[in-house]
């Protein structure tokens, strides 16, 4: 039986916990042990998968910061995965400056593109951790492709990324993109969200992310402004936590323009609630910048729901013909693609179908199934 040691300390918000959250259901049905390394911050989030294949371990010095984090993985991560005996060790959050025991394999994936996408990076305050941070990363993130001994990628964008750098790197990675969680594709009304009462359904379109500064929420939230002022009828409504000062600055945007009738913070939405909020949106919104692979948009296509989606990389790999694109900078571009959509309904609702059809490639248990198969052989 092989040990595989995955390092999720990084895993701190959506798409990175939702994965973590994927391979511990699935590893299940594989004849492996598995050990989970976690932070004092996340460590609450995935207690409940700890199981007698599953055991969780909470390291609270690399919990500290991003230093602490990659101090303990060269210096101190090498001694515990020879005690482990470990087998495999993937670090799914991209560094991997791990020196390896002997016949221990080294996986790492890149999910996180704002440390290759200049332009996006420096929208952080110029001094700020985060900024600081992410010049880090794309340091780390080259070393880590360089000693792993594979490499997945989530998109074919962000691996041609990687090549302009790194020529090489096709020759030990692969790609495979996240999957649709199942409860996107058949919605579980059990877990039906309730709406405010200045809502109803089917009246109102939704922005469903983390409010962070390659989100755009600011240029959507100005578009909206456009809109409420040419006699626009339907509200946008914003679901996802603030995690920065950029949420609390789209917040007081909001409430400057005199918008708090026409946009609706809802703050965070419980993960199994988001289907029946998607069903109960009119069109979707996803304005994102940056992304490895949007997992967001992805279970967006699963709705039947119009989509108004960001035509920055890696999202048209995505998308196809299946959403209406906009430019996520520009202050006018989704004001007249929202008019678009809605004097051609009929255009609009094809759309919406050819989006789920496009849905339907990327299988969640064919996903999860490829990537562990890839760990373990």
């Amino acid at each position: 039986m092989k040990t595989i040691v995955i390092n999720g300390i990084s895993a701190l918000l959506g798409g990175g916990q939702t994965n973590l959250v994927n391979l511990m259901r699935y590893f299940v049905s594989y004849d492996c042990k598995v050990i989970f390394l976690l932070n004092s911050h996340n460590m609450h989030f995935f207690s409940r998968y700890q199981s007698d294949q599953i055991t969780l371990v909470e390291e609270h010095f690399a919990s500290r910061s991003i230093l602490h984090r990659l101090s303990w993985e060269k210096f101190f991560l090498p001694k515990k995965l020879q005690e482990w005996d470990a087998d495999i060790y993937y670090a799914p959050g991209g560094t991997m400056i791990t020196d390896m025991p002997n016949a221990c394999k080294s996986i790492t994936t890149l999910q996180n593109m704002l440390p290759f996408d200049s332009l996006e990076r420096k929208r952080f305050p110029f001094f700020s951790y985060t900024r600081f941070k992410l010049f880090l990363l794309k340091f780390v993130f080259l070393l880590s492709y360089k000693k792993a001994d594979k490499v997945i990628f989530i998109s074919n964008y962000s691996r041609d990324c990687i090549k302009i750098i790194l020529p090489n790197i096709e020759q030990k990675s692969t790609v495979i993109p996240l999957g649709i969680n199942e409860m996107f594709m058949d919605v579980n009304m059990d877990a039906k969200f309730d709406l405010p009462s200045n809502l109803k359904v089917n009246s109102f379109y939704l922005y469903v992310s983390h409010l962070d500064y390659y989100k755009c929420h600011k240029q959507v939230v100005r578009n909206w402004k456009k809109l409420v002022d040419s006699g626009f009828d339907y509200p946008l409504v914003l679901a996802g936590p603030a995690v920065n000062k950029y949420g609390k600055e789209v917040l007081e945007l909001i409430n400057q323009l005199n918008l708090n009738d026409h946009v609706i913070y809802l703050g965070q939405v419980d993960y199994e609630k988001l289907p029946s909020l998607y069903q109960a949106a009119r069109v979707l919104v996803f304005a994102s910048a940056c992304e490895c692979c949007p997992n967001i948009l992805l279970e967006m296509l699963a709705s039947r729901k119009t989509i108004l989606c960001s035509d920055k990389g890696p999202m048209p790999e995505f998308g196809e013909d299946g959403v209406v694109y906009f430019n996520p900078h520009s202050l006018e571009d989704l004001c007249q693609k929202a008019y678009f959509i809605e004097k051609n309904i009929v255009e609009s609702k094809m759309v919406a179908e050819r989006a789920y059809e496009l849905s339907r490639k990327f299988s969640h248990e064919k996903t999860i199934e490829k990537c562990i198969s890839y760990l373990l052989n």
